[in-house]
């Protein structure tokens, strides 16, 4: 696609827009903290030291525990479409959180990868994405910062970083709090908290949350029995369906009915959180705390679009979104428990001088088991293998699911600083250390597969994958006068990634019985019937049995280190005491990466005439600049706070992680059209993808526009453009393009001398928009108190979000049915809160996505068929809470 002509254009547009708003001056009274119709100070941490939000020259936006609450926010992926330009989702299969900032995002979510956005807690990094489903309860408060955080947060932060900050124990003071919330789908929610001040010098800090709730969707087991296709004479052409015999024909192992507490997209899941705050003398302090969270719950698995499908052979069977049937062989099991022990400790040396140590060790333990087919199998018209003749084609079912046996994520982060302050500079320099130790066993079942029915699978064990990451740091600030400061950072990086005799067992083919371990004699050869049904399999075969199962093994034992100095560079001008502008630029790096070692030629031959040439899957480190300017500033006599940031992005080495084509083979068949790509071999890996530019404007306000009533909201404009990527793969939906109006795929490119290309679908989508950035988004909320002449209070509240189209992939394949975009939609979150004047008690209704709308948070296509198969935001959730504080 050509560059947008206009981009320039509305560039400078944006740059006069923000330099009249950031030139804007008005005469304040003078602070009064009781004052209601005075926005409060709010503080932030996202410059490493507390420091007043309408003063911090970074991009960031803060939501209190209120706020959190009322939103019905227990997890950072409820913080979907809360923040500008920040977008969520869910990897169902290994329950990894795709967080995105400006459309900078990762796609890895497995041991191996690395997230964009980095997650910290209590200012301490934590690296595995898993642990964002770790229940957000007893909060200070959530900052994001967005753009490139190289500097002060630097591990992993090329699109920004989320802080959530727990509340801290408090010193003479004994009181607590407890909240039941009752919902929709029988939901259950308990959160409990109490504060004991041993003492003038020590705190302890208890905190406990449990969460319950049934499945929101339609879900049966699987018992489909469809017998299968043979030809009629020697006419291929001509199937029949026979041998059906009232036995499924998928996996039974598992199977079993369910009650929907325990189906998936449940809640069954509990946190526990103790904190100690210890005054060791005047200038020491320590606070260390422990936190245990664990989900039982089954997880969750991606859906068919039903909207989409409307009007096509592949429509559901409900016009309700989530009332459609879900067919399930595979129950849902998402064992995990996370162990958390944090630690800081402070000593204010003298007058100037502030030393402080923070420490984290975190344990994640994760069992999952989950459906990929999710029932969906080839619908009866498309099913064309043949017993008879061979059978390449579309199976008689689709059975397949992925399995985390044994998981355990150990990671130590140490971090040092040292924060000084004179008359005209301060700063803070220290130093960062981080050690993942990483251990895994995960298989994969394809339990009805070319060429004859029967299974092939994976089985990777991955006993020490290892992480190391150490920096050194530096920010400071130089005061020129009272009003101008400018600021530099540097931090030097050095990252090692290394796996240790990690195992890949299995295989790809389906042509012998290797599979059922000798414990059952398939049903062949040609023409005698099904290899299996779904009683034929026991826990003695495949993953149930261990890697003895499979053949192999390949050894991983690869190791390779990166290295990068990032830094800062800001200005900071204060207007008057209440308004000030800023410019900076930030340069953020994320490491590259490997995978477990592969044959590209997928067991076979290369059409370039060579056999098992194998990779780790290599990738590069990926980098984003980050140009920023903004005002900051609280107007109308300090009853509006109000930001506006202008921002241009640079991306470069941008890191794609999916099924990408890594080599052709030569095969002893013809593909078919709807599989022309068949002899293409494709692995999960990371790329790097090429670069992009991406540009915006974040307006930010909190205003009080009359005595008792409260205006917040946010409007963001994100305009993201590859600017070189002409090697994409177009392999989305193919095969089905053509029969609902789309565009079909590329043509496949074949070119021995280079095979890193060869078999790809080769579509340049220079000029395309960036995956999760949609251009326009707006999110307004109003609450107003209200005092009854009973001595109660009354406070209504409205939220209300609107956000445009966004794809998610870089093709930008405009297509109501087989798209890769959300739809432009609303979402409203409403409350009404009735409570004592004293606060000791109140009673709250609330409700979330009140329209119902169905919305995607990350997108697959169909294994079998012309439809989008897609992770979900929940559907419309209210409830009643009581809270009673003591």
């Amino acid at each position: 696609m050509p560059r947008n002509p206009f981009r320039i254009t509305r560039l400078r547009s944006a740059v006069c827009i923000a330099l009249s708003i950031s030139f804007s001056q008005t005469v304040y009274a003078e602070e009064s903290s009781d004052d209601k119709n005075k926005i409060e100070v709010i503080e932030v941490t996202a410059t490493k030291t507390v420091t007043n939000l309408m003063k911090t020259p970074v991009a960031v936006t803060a939501m209190g525990p209120d706020s959190l609450v009322k939103q019905n926010i227990k997890e950072i992926a409820d913080l979907n479409g809360m923040i500008p330009n920040l977008q969520l989702g869910l990897s169902t299969s290994d329950s990894g959180v795709k967080a995105a900032i400006r459309g900078v995002t990762s796609t890895n979510f497995t041991e191996i990868g690395d997230p964009a956005v980095g997650i910290h807690i209590d200012g301490i990094y934590s690296p595995r994405p898993q642990g964002s489903l770790a229940l957000m309860f007893d909060l200070e408060q959530v900052e994001v910062l967005r753009g490139a955080q190289g500097t002060l947060f630097g591990r992993n932060s090329t699109a920004g970083v989320i802080n959530v900050i727990p509340a801290k124990p408090e010193f003479d003071d004994n009181y607590g709090w407890s909240t039941l919330q009752l919902s929709n789908y029988s939901g259950k929610q308990l959160r409990s908290v109490y504060n004991f001040g041993i003492s003038d010098n020590f705190a302890l800090r208890a905190a406990l949350m449990i969460d319950k709730r049934d499945g929101y969707i339609n879900q049966v087991p699987d018992m489909t029995d469809r017998g299968m296709k043979v030809a009629v004479g020697d006419d291929a052409n001509n199937l029949q369906w026979v041998g059906k015999d009232g036995v499924p024909d998928v996996d039974q192992r598992l199977n079993k009915k369910l009650d929907p507490s325990d189906f998936y997209t449940n809640s069954d899941q509990w946190g526990l959180r103790l904190t100690a705050l210890w005054q060791v003398a005047n200038d020491k302090s320590w606070r260390i705390g422990f936190e245990h969270y664990k989900n039982d719950g089954a997880g969750h698995v991606n859906l068919k679009d039903c909207e989409a499908a409307k009007g096509t052979r592949y429509a559901c069977d409900s016009d309700d979104h989530f009332d459609q049937t879900v067919k399930i062989n595979v129950p849902g099991k998402l064992d995990m428990s996370i162990d958390t022990l944090r630690s800081v400790f402070s000593w204010q040396y003298d007058a100037n001088t502030n030393i402080e140590h923070r420490f984290a060790y975190a344990n994640q333990k994760r069992v999952q088991f989950h459906d990929d087919d999710v029932g969906y199998h080839a619908i009866p018209e498309e099913v064309d293998i043949s017993y008879s003749w061979g059978n390449w084609g579309r199976q008689y079912v689709d059975d397949r699911a992925s399995y985390t046996l044994d998981s355990e994520y150990k990671s130590f982060v140490n971090e040092l600083q040292i924060q000084q302050t004179f008359e005209q500079f301060d700063y803070v320099a220290g130093l960062f250390w981080l050690k993942e130790d990483n251990a895994i066993i995960f298989a994969q079942d394809m339990l009805v597969r070319a060429p004859w029915g029967m299974p092939y699978g994976q089985y990777y064990n991955q006993p020490k994958r290892e992480i190391e990451s150490k920096a050194l740091f530096a920010q400071g600030n130089y005061h020129f006068s009272p009003d101008l400061t400018a600021t530099l950072g540097v931090r030097y990086t050095e990252d090692e990634r290394t796996d240790n005799d990690g195992a890949t067992y299995g295989s790809w083919s389906a042509d012998t019985p290797w599979y059922y371990n000798d414990k059952h004699e398939p049903l062949y050869p040609l023409g005698t019937g099904i290899a299996h049904n779904g009683t034929d399999l026991t826990f003695g075969m495949g993953p149930f049995a261990g890697a003895s199962a499979y053949s192999g093994p390949t050894i991983n034992t690869y190791s390779k280190s990166w290295s990068k100095t990032t830094w800062r560079a800001g200005i900071q001008y204060d207007l008057d005491a209440k308004n000030m502008v800023f410019a900076s630029v930030a340069t953020g790096y994320r490491p590259g990466g490997f995978g477990d070692k592969f044959d590209t030629c997928g067991g076979g031959t290369c059409v370039d005439g060579s056999t098992e040439k194998f990779s780790f899957l290599d990738y590069d480190p990926e980098t984003t600049t980050n140009y920023e300017l903004g005002y900051k500033g609280s107007l109308l006599d300090q009853s509006l706070n109000f930001t506006a940031v202008l921002f241009l992005t640079k991306y470069q080495d941008m890191h794609s992680t999916a099924m990408h084509a890594v080599g052709q083979k030569i095969l002893d068949r013809e593909c078919p059209d709807w599989d022309q790509a068949c002899d293409v071999v494709s692995a999960w890996k990371t790329e790097n993808i090429g670069e992009a530019d991406i540009m915006g404007i974040e307006l930010e306000w909190d205003y009080i526009p009359w005595e008792n009533g409260r205006l917040k909201g946010f409007y963001a404009w994100l305009d993201t453009e590859i600017t070189s990527y002409d090697t994409y793969n177009d392999n989305w939906i193919c095969g089905y393009r053509e029969e609902f109006g789309a565009e079909p795929c590329a043509d496949l490119f074949v070119d021995s001398s280079k095979p890193h290309l060869s078999g790809r679908r080769l579509y340049d989508v220079t000029g395309n928009q960036l995956p999760n950035s949609p251009e326009h988004s707006i999110g307004l909320t109003y609450s107003h108190y209200i005092e009854l002449p009973s001595g109660l209070t009354l406070e209504p509240w409205l939220s209300v979000r609107w956000q445009d189209t966004m794809y998610f992939t870089p093709r930008n394949l405009d297509n109501k049915v087989v798209g890769d975009y959300q739809d432009a939609y609303t979402n409203i979150n409403a409350a009404i809160k009735l409570s004592s004047n004293d606060a000791d008690w109140y009673v709250e209704l609330y409700g979330t996505n009140l329209g119902d709308e169905v919305v995607k948070n990350w997108m697959g296509q169909a294994a079998n068929g012309g439809y989008q198969f897609n992770s979900y935001n929940p559907p419309r959730m209210y409830g009643v809470r009581f809270n009673l504080s003591y």
